[in-house]
């Protein structure tokens, strides 16, 4: 077996990179060392781990959060199962069914995507208002659902453009109807594009902020990223228990992403298929 020698540039290029995962890694030490000081813990030791350990700031740090975390999921539970539905139906269809403007509507679609949604944040209300669900969780889920889809669906429709049209037809003379091809064929065979929906979708929902904060005006109905920031000005000064929420909700999502990276990878490059 021949052994690879380093040169000296690529030698540079490991030590960068080292030194920029370490630079990366370095807000989380802090973040979990910080999470297990009481307050002046704090103020005497910045960098360093304090002795005794405040165990107590997860434990009331949690009493206050978990509300906040059983709303996160919910919405961002309801709002996967809604875009992956939409992307599943809408990718098949400008994939695999030919009907008039088909073309015309996928672009105007992508041209959607380039529209911040800042600038739609009024109309959304005004229809959530509308329709009397402001200051609920449906009043969230629901423009979520069609503020996220569009990615997903461009997704989809590039996955199943490399699915064979020989596969579909053969369903359609065995008798097979197009939410049966869809349900027995499509959706086995697109796991890992499916699955990089679930994980776009699932981060995006799970981090909003800017909506949910305008929906949502009751403290009971409100989801992570407002109770974290809530948490600032009602715990300004002990930085152990605002880091031991922080904590709390970092570990969980690190290791979905650690678990299914290689799923989010392989989907994106799957969809990225050319029609």
């Amino acid at each position: 077996m021949v052994k690879r020698k380093w040169g000296a540039g690529q030698l540079c290029i490991v030590a960068f990179l080292m030194l920029m995962a370490l630079a990366t890694l370095f807000p989380f030490y802090l973040m979990v060392v910080t999470s297990t000081k009481d307050p002046m813990g704090f103020i005497r030791n910045f960098w360093g781990v304090q002795i005794p350990v405040v165990w107590k700031n997860y434990a009331q740090a949690w009493d206050v959060i978990r509300i906040y975390v059983f709303n996160s999921f919910k919405v961002t539970l309801f709002t996967v199962i809604g875009v992956l539905l939409v992307s599943i139906l809408a990718g098949y269809a400008f994939a695999k069914l030919k009907f008039k403007g088909r073309n015309f509507l996928f672009y105007l679609l992508m041209m959607f995507q380039m529209i911040p949604v800042s600038l739609i944040l009024i109309p959304m209300l005004i229809n959530v208002n509308g329709l009397g669900l402001n200051n609920t969780h449906a009043g969230v889920i629901l423009p979520q659902i069609a503020t996220s889809c569009i990615m997903p669906i461009m997704l989809t429709r590039g996955y199943f453009f490399s699915i064979p049209d020989a596969i579909f037809e053969a369903a359609r003379i065995d008798g097979a109807s197009e939410l049966g091809i869809i349900g027995r064929i499509v959706i086995p065979i697109s796991k890992p594009v499916l699955g990089s929906v679930c994980l776009f979708t699932f981060f995006g929902s799970f981090n909003s902020f800017m909506w949910p904060y305008i929906v949502l005006s009751s403290d009971e109905l409100r989801t992570i990223p407002i109770g974290l920031n809530k948490l600032v000005g009602q715990y300004g000064t002990n930085y152990g228990f605002q880091m031991a929420a922080y904590t709390i909700v970092s570990i969980p999502l690190m290791l979905l992403i650690l678990a299914t990276l290689r799923v989010y990878v392989e989907g994106m490059n799957l969809g990225a298929v050319k029609e």
